[in-house]
C-alpha cells in the first residue's frame, strides 16, 4: 500500500511539474497565470506549499493541514479548511466558507451566507 501511495504521489507531481514546464516554455509564469485554473488533486501542508505549488482552484480532492481555495468542487479534508465558494463536503476541525452548497463536518463550521452561519459538528446549505 505504501508503494502505491508513493507511486501515485510521484505521478501527480510529475504531471503537475510537466504542465508548469509547458507553461514556462510558452512564456507564462505559473502559478500566477494559473489562478483561474483548476487541479483535480491538491495535497499541501499549508496552501500554497504543496502539490501542485501555488494557489489553484480545485475540482476533486484537497488534503492538507491548512487548505485555502477560492473556488472548490469536491472533497476537502484538513485541519483548517477555508474557501470563498464551496460545492461538496468539508471535513476538518475548522471549516469556514463564504458561500456553500454542501455539508461541513467538524468542530467549528461557518457558512457566512447562511441563515445560521455557525453550527458545531455539522453545518449544511443547499
Amino acid at each position: 500500500m505504501k508503494k502505491i501511495l508513493i507511486a501515485a504521489a510521484m505521478a501527480v507531481s510529475a504531471a503537475v511539474y510537466g504542465a508548469e514546464a509547458n507553461l514556462s516554455v510558452e512564456g507564462k509564469n505559473p502559478p500566477l497565470e494559473c489562478m483561474g485554473s483548476y487541479t483535480p488533486l491538491s495535497i499541501n501542508l499549508i496552501t500554497p506549499v504543496g502539490i501542485p505549488p501555488g494557489f489553484w482552484n480545485v475540482k476533486g480532492l484537497q488534503i492538507g493541514g491548512w487548505n485555502w481555495v477560492e473556488d472548490f468542487d469536491g472533497w476537502q479534508i484538513g485541519l483548517i479548511n477555508t474557501t470563498d465558494v464551496f460545492r461538496g463536503w468539508q471535513l476538518g476541525v475548522i471549516n469556514v466558507t463564504r458561500k456553500m452548497y454542501g455539508v461541513q463536518i467538524g468542530v467549528v463550521n461557518v457558512i457566512q451566507d447562511n441563515n445560521v452561519p455557525f453550527l458545531p459538528v455539522i453545518n449544511w446549505y443547499f
